[in-house]
């Protein structure tokens, strides 16, 4: 037996407005619903970054993080269409950049970042790899530095995992090796997805230059994981460099290559963001 085939017949709107009045409860309505909005607290204090807020962009993405960092201020007050106009700008601006790469350890990946942007700019999936390449490429065309923060909890959500250890709060990764960093160049913090970047918000937040160092020890201890560059060289080499630390002992010459080489890594980065730090306090006096 065979369903019956459904007619449908059309109807003008000054029909469905003439069926609408011989409804018997036309004049109820519903309830009205409260609806709270959970108030969120934009600082970074528990980030341990005091005086500094983060700064939602709109619509999240890497680009807009930097059409936002170009100048903070003037992006926070202009309207939606100005912002939209901006970030085409920028777009088109960046991939037009993207042969300055020709002569950087990047030349190999100026199409992929060059895609990447466009990617970014219309809100596109992007494979966890590529953020980190595009950091890097940006990072080299606009000749500033990110520091990106990759939450657990927020990954865990949104890769649908229940399971998140609460004392691994996430991970730190830099744009690039931080022991070539120029230290004339400004640094960010910013959300490794793109979704908000730190802005000093406060009169006694102190540039991110002169405090990263003991910063980024501080995220250490309350459970962030940082990504420190590996130094190519031999074992015997690394040894003979890690044991003039003050952290050194004995036991460590039974580590891994490997771990040894994100030691002198992290050694070697804390003493370039200390060094800095002295370049920022000589320029701010």
């Amino acid at each position: 037996m065979t369903t019956p085939r459904k007619q449908y017949q059309n109807v003008s709107f000054g029909e469905l407005l003439a069926f609408s009045k011989q409804n018997p409860n036309r004049h109820r309505m519903l309830e009205s619903i409260e609806v709270h909005v959970a108030a969120t607290d934009p600082s970074l204090d528990s980030f341990h970054l005091p005086g500094y807020t983060s700064f939602n962009v709109n619509p999240a993405g890497i680009i807009n993080i930097l059409s936002c960092i170009a100048d903070p201020q003037y992006y926070s007050l202009a309207p939606a269409n100005v912002r939209t106009q901006q970030l085409i700008d920028y777009t088109t601006k960046l991939q037009q950049q993207t042969e300055d790469l020709k002569n950087t350890s990047l030349s190999r990946k100026r199409k992929k970042i060059h895609d990447l942007i466009a990617v970014s700019y219309n809100g596109g999936a992007f494979q966890e790899k590529d953020y980190l390449d595009l950091y890097h490429g940006l990072s080299l065309m606009t000749q500033q530095h990110f520091i990106l923060l990759k939450e657990a909890v927020q990954d865990h959500i949104e890769d649908h995992e229940t399971k998140c250890e609460s004392s691994h709060k996430g991970e730190i990764i830099f744009s690039s090796d931080p022991t070539t960093w120029n230290h004339t160049h400004a640094v960010w913090v910013v959300d490794y997805r793109g979704r908000w970047v730190g802005i000093p918000s406060e009169i006694h937040a102190q540039p991110l230059s002169a405090i990263a160092a003991d910063w980024l020890c501080t995220m250490e201890q309350h459970g962030w994981t940082i990504q420190w560059p590996e130094i190519d060289a031999t074992k015997a080499e690394l040894v003979e460099q890690l044991s003039r630390l003050p952290t050194w002992k004995e036991t460590d010459r039974k580590l891994t290559k490997d771990v040894l080489s994100a030691r002198m890594g992290r050694a070697l980065s804390l003493q370039a963001f200390t060094k800095r730090a002295t370049h920022t306090s000589d320029e701010l006096k």
